[in-house]
């Protein structure tokens, strides 16, 4: 039995990576899936693989979001499930990081999310049901060198997670994230590139499992929050990290 059939689901940064993942994950276990990114062409070119529907939505611009999710309500009546996935990874000391990149990252890995979730919730609130999933990272739970912004991003994330976990459990919805590690994604493989070879290799030894995640292990864990099966699981952040969290923090020079 398929465990989403007859779902209605919102991923945002679908276009490639975990987004795509959970958008492929969802699709096979027969949900109807609302792919949203602003990478237009791969993000049409994933859709139309996977017979889901495909937005192109700057999720930093409001007007954008509230398009999205009525564009969803018109063509499927409700929405069961919000993957809040869109990120932008901008590294750097803070003494020499600008306002404008700090002010980046936080309204694409952090106030996006509260667009979307202020413009999906009342759906929900009104089906009497709902998952979101807001994915986090481990950096929010470690200290990571030249990495504040987006640490400070994602653990503010991991926060509302569970404030509105606490505010909306009683009318059935849930809220929880999930924190990967680093993961074999395309996001990562143009830092290799900018950066070089030696970056993968210390990504894969800041791991306990001594390799990197696939963006396919991280979407399972999605499965699995916007199910039934998790119908107890809220304000939970779950680390699929491969034991990175275990280990002595990790530097980066």
């Amino acid at each position: 039995m398929m465990k989403l059939k007859g779902k209605v689901a919102i991923i945002t940064g679908a276009a490639d990576g975990i987004g795509l993942a959970c958008a492929n994950c969802f699709c096979s276990e027969g949900a109807h899936v609302v792919m949203a990114d602003i990478a237009e062409e791969k993000l049409i070119a994933a859709a139309h693989e996977l017979d889901a529907v495909a937005v192109r939505c700057d999720v930093g611009n409001t007007e954008a979001v509230r398009q999205l999710v009525a564009g969803a309500i018109a063509r499927f009546g409700r929405i069961d499930i919000l993957v809040n996935n869109a990120a932008v990874a901008i590294g750097g000391n803070i003494t020499q990081m600008s306002e404008e990149d700090w002010n980046k990252v936080l309204n694409t890995n952090l106030t996006s999310a509260f667009r979307t979730i202020k413009e999906v919730l009342p759906h929900m609130l009104q089906q009497g049901r709902g998952s979101v999933i807001n994915m986090a990272s481990t950096q929010a739970h470690r200290s990571w060198h030249n990495w504040t912004a987006y640490a400070a991003a994602k653990g503010a994330l991991i926060s509302m997670t569970m404030q509105l976990a606490g505010q909306f459990g009683a009318q059935n919805i849930r809220f929880n994230s999930i924190s990967p590690g680093t993961i074999a994604t395309p996001m990562l493989q143009k830092r290799i590139a900018e950066e070089g070879a030696a970056l993968l290799d210390s990504s894969v030894k800041m791991h306990a499992m001594e390799r990197l995640g696939r963006p396919e292990e991280v979407a399972a864990v999605a499965l699995l929050l916007a199910g039934d099966e998790a119908s107890f699981i809220n304000g939970t952040d779950i680390k699929v990290d491969g034991g990175l969290c275990t280990l002595p923090r990790y530097t980066e020079s």
